[in-house]
């Protein structure tokens, strides 16, 4: 952090208040030795996710967190590795104001095709909502080749 009065790149921190929104620093400057007060926030993903019918929504990692736990009940996905396909989808849709459910849904179902091809499946025979067992089948076969 530079220092407000003089532009040194070197400054200590002396003391950090937090609070819910954002953390308040006190700095001094190792230079000049003047103080000053810094504020830090969080920044939040105010996405909001276009559904297949048009409905928009806010982005929630929490709903893609409780898809992916039930795709992959039951097979050799560790919960690390689902907080890691939650921060690619979150790293691949940062900064942009809407997002489609579609994108999200074929971000997760490539994320699963390289780990898990049961939770692979599990995933996408929510994702697409296969109207029969030959569009699973399709499904299945398209995984094999």
């Amino acid at each position: 952090m530079k220092c407000i009065y003089c532009d040194e790149g070197d400054t200590k921190v002396v003391d950090t208040r937090e609070s819910d929104a954002r953390v308040r620093r006190r700095r001094e400057c190792k230079k000049c030795g003047e103080r000053f007060t810094t504020y830090e926030e969080v920044e939040s993903l105010e996405i909001k996710v276009e559904k297949s019918d048009g409905a928009i929504e806010a982005f929630d990692e929490d709903k893609i967190r409780s898809g992916l736990e039930k795709a992959v009940e039951k097979t050799p996905v560790s919960e690390q590795e689902v907080e890691e396909i939650i921060e690619k989808v979150k790293s691949m849709v940062k900064g942009r104001k809407k997002v489609s459910s579609r994108e999200i849904g074929s971000i997760i179902k490539d994320e699963l095709k390289e780990r898990n091809e049961v939770a692979y499946i599990r995933f996408a025979s929510v994702y697409e909502s296969f109207e029969d067992l030959e569009s699973l089948q399709r499904e299945v076969e398209a995984l094999k080749e």
